[in-house]
């Protein structure tokens, strides 16, 4: 299993100091956000990042373009212009060589209060989820779905139906935003993240390859995530639970952190607990 760290736009005016900082902590790879301008229009920039990656020494990975996509969207015209921009930009990945590209599926109707509605989002995102399989098998790139925090995508059921329908699709799981729903389900009292993981792993083991993890915190009635954890952080110790588990073919961890507990920026060498001890877990399995 290899171990990531994530950079996005707002590191665009350092990202060697923190690529150097996950060389130096002990990260595999880097999982490169595709946010706009990146790739389309400007793809110099994520090449010259992807580039910089390389010589230090790290593998790379890419998180598709999310913001303003709705690949699940019911109103064609709107995902349809998604796909459009989404198929673009993964053709440009593959220039990249990305060991694998992840993508969001949402859409922002009120699925879960409109049973027709989740049904028809649920249509338009398995064409949307097919066609970039498609394409990826072509290309010979891997791509996973990773489920979102609320609405669409957020639930088991539409990863199934939507996602795990189409023959060759994967799945990140994101055990944040799997945390998350399950609080709003619960009316945003605590949950157990260990429970919560084991659920989702119970139903989508084998095609699980990918994991976002970073805790949540409820303040004054919000959650707030992206969060770096600590080696005892629920996050954490349900991830290690997971990777004890039988049958898993989970080959990707990335720490989605971007801020410590009190909204600093997340630093990669604050992590380096967490990576030891990751790593001397996976290497046993």
């Amino acid at each position: 299993m290899l171990i990531g760290f994530p950079i996005w736009l707002g590191d665009r005016r350092k990202f060697e100091a923190k690529v150097r900082e996950a060389y130096d902590a002990g990260f595999d790879f880097i999982e490169l956000s595709f946010d706009y301008p990146w790739p389309i229009p400007d793809d110099l920039t994520p090449k010259r990042i992807a580039r910089f990656i390389r010589d230090m020494g790290l593998d790379l990975a890419i998180h598709g373009s999310w913001r303003d996509i709705r690949l699940a969207s019911p109103i064609n015209q709107v995902r349809e212009a998604s796909l459009d921009y989404v198929l673009r930009t993964l053709e440009i990945a593959k220039e990249l060589k990305p060991r694998y590209v992840v993508f969001h599926v949402s859409t922002d109707q009120a699925v879960k209060e409109v049973e027709e509605l989740e049904q028809l989002a649920i249509y338009a995102a398995s064409q949307s989820v097919k066609r970039i399989v498609d394409l990826a098998s072509k290309l010979g790139m891997t791509v996973l779905f990773e489920n979102t925090p609320s609405q669409f995508g957020s639930s088991i059921e539409h990863m199934k139906r939507a996602v795990l329908s189409v023959e060759g699709s994967n799945i990140c799981l994101d055990i944040g935003h799997a945390q998350i729903q399950a609080m709003k389900l619960n009316n945003h009292v605590g949950v157990s993240v260990n429970d919560v993981v084991r659920k989702w792993v119970k139903e989508l083991r084998l095609r699980i390859l990918g994991v976002h993890v970073h805790d949540c915190v409820v303040r004054k009635s919000r959650v707030d995530e992206h969060i770096a954890p600590s080696m005892n952080s629920q996050s954490i110790r349900s991830l290690i639970d997971m990777i004890k588990s039988d049958n898993l073919r989970l080959k990707f961890i990335v720490i989605e952190a971007f801020k410590d507990t009190e909204g600093r920026e997340a630093s990669p060498s604050s992590l380096v607990d967490v990576i030891r001890q990751l790593r001397n877990l996976t290497s046993r399995n």
